[in-house]
């Protein structure tokens, strides 16, 4: 964002919540996919847990990348 992220102080803690919501949404995601995935093949929980993992993973990597471009201020 530009100046008003920096200087205005909603607008930074609106910007903390949407990163909050991009680290939660691929795990919510993951778990959510892996669960119908696994009710659709009739498999023991296996791609709900595979999910879950995955969206964390992907989760931490996106939480690492907005926190980089937030301490630069972009």
């Amino acid at each position: 964002m530009s100046m008003a992220a920096n200087g205005n102080p909603p607008a930074r803690m609106w910007r903390f919540a949407a990163i909050a919501a991009e680290f939660f949404s691929p795990i919510l995601g993951g778990a959510i996919l892996g669960y119908y995935l696994d009710d659709y093949f009739r498999t023991a929980p296996a791609l709900a847990v595979s999910g879950v993992l995955l969206g964390t993973f992907l989760g931490m990597y996106r939480l690492v990348v907005e926190l980089k471009n937030f301490q630069r201020g972009d």
